[in-house]
């Protein structure tokens, strides 16, 4: 049992090497996108461009976006429309581990496209970052995108079955087989918990997010995620109830002694509230882009 320091983590990541391809050897694959954001330093190291699929499998209670679930909204593009992008903003986003990161709805139901998108990013010597829920499968989604992923983020939703699929509508199996694959693979990852009062921040439900995470063994660290509601809107226009009606922000006490047990229990941590604490870690951490070749890398402790 074993959390995977910054620094081991950032070794393990630049092991990974190998020539990646060239851009004219990779063929051009579409998908759906609700969106694309530029210079966004919260989705992983360093600046980043975001590509926010469309599509979700889940109906998370607090989701911020439901203008995302729909497989069949949102506008057609190539992978290769997105290599496009990246290569003028190469120059911006190749310090510190910059790169790429697919966000959604869900990237892993587009497991092809988003596996174009991170081999064009690492032919142009980009760093790639995976934020997902872990839906799919092995063989029709994680195969596909994990041997091109650099870093994930991951947001596990609750550590308790019955709560997991009150939150989100899905069964909890498939989001532990896409951690133990994180593991299989050596693939760094951030945790990222959402913190509700009275559905993810009671002392149970931390005491099992922290027997979890300590389990991992390329666990980097925890993002602490304290609930919101601007995406309320959003549900609003779409003329669907929203689900935590009344629900308010946790207090910044709460926030605070959520983050002390993390800490105490030796897990790094991010929290973007405020008057939180600095956890002294760069955000997430740098990496360095890598081949298309992640076998072999290992995060000691």
């Amino acid at each position: 049992m074993r959390v995977a320091s910054i620094e081991a983590t950032q070794t393990a990541v630049q092991r990974r090497g190998g020539l990646a391809l060239d851009s004219s050897s990779i063929p051009p694959v579409e998908g759906r996108i609700h969106s694309t954001e530029s210079f966004s330093t919260v989705d992983g190291p360093g600046v980043r461009f975001i590509v926010f699929t469309q599509g979700c499998g889940m109906r998370c209670l607090f989701c911020s976006n439901p203008d995302t679930q729909s497989m069949t909204d949102g506008k057609l593009v190539s992978s290769k429309d997105i290599a496009a992008k990246l290569a003028r903003m190469e120059p911006y986003l190749q310090p510190n581990g910059g790169g790429v990161t697919c966000s959604g709805g869900e990237p892993l139901l587009q497991p092809d496209f988003v596996a174009g998108v991170f081999q064009e990013a690492h032919a142009l010597g980009l760093s790639t970052c995976l934020d997902t829920t872990g839906q799919g499968s092995k063989h029709k989604s994680w195969d596909h995108v994990l041997p091109h992923t650099d870093m994930v983020l991951f947001c596990i939703k609750h550590l308790d079955p019955m709560q997991y699929e009150h939150i989100t509508g899905l069964h909890q199996s498939g989001s532990l087989a896409f951690a133990a694959e994180l593991k299989e693979r050596h693939i760094p990852f951030w945790l990222r918990y959402v913190l509700i009062p009275n559905l993810t921040d009671r002392v149970g439900d931390i005491e099992m997010l922290i027997a979890f995470a300590k389990a991992q063994p390329t666990l980097v660290g925890i993002e602490l995620l304290p609930y919101h509601q601007l995406g309320k809107n959003k549900w609003d226009a779409l003329g669907w109830p929203y689900p935590l009606e009344g629900v308010q922000p946790p207090s910044h006490e709460c926030v605070l002694e959520v983050m002390h047990k993390l800490k105490n229990a030796g897990l790094h941590v991010l929290c973007d509230h405020k008057d939180a604490p600095s956890s002294g870690v760069a955000r997430y951490s740098a990496i360095s882009s890598s081949s298309n070749n992640n076998a072999g890398a290992h995060a000691a402790a």
